[in-house]
């Protein structure tokens, strides 16, 4: 569950944007699944916070199981989609010495 929450927590906000869910449609529908999961998840452990409760969730473990899987792929999906863009446009030599100046 802690895997899913901080992931999900990553990933929510870049696919909150419109122009990332239409360059990375597969990607942005695999989202929609994990959102709809978590947040119906979190919905439903808001409403009766004992433990017990909260893990007896119908379908609980697998739907987390399977929101994991998914993330995995988008991860993988946005590492690519990044990738390319790196490749695409290449930083310039002097703003790789800047970067390396200001960590310094």
């Amino acid at each position: 569950m802690l895997q899913c929450q901080a992931t999900w927590l990553y990933l929510e906000p870049i696919f909150s944007s419109e122009d990332i869910m239409a360059q990375m449609p597969e990607e942005g529908r695999k989202f929609g699944i994990v959102d709809m999961y978590w947040r119906d998840i979190m919905t439903q452990s808001v409403k009766d916070t004992h433990c017990l409760v909260v893990t007896s969730q119908h379908n609980m473990l697998q739907r987390l199981t399977e929101a994991n899987a998914l993330l995995e792929d988008i991860q993988k999906g946005l590492n690519d989609y990044l990738e390319k863009k790196r490749l695409y446009f290449p930083r310039s030599e002097q703003a790789r010495t800047w970067g390396q100046t200001l960590q310094v």
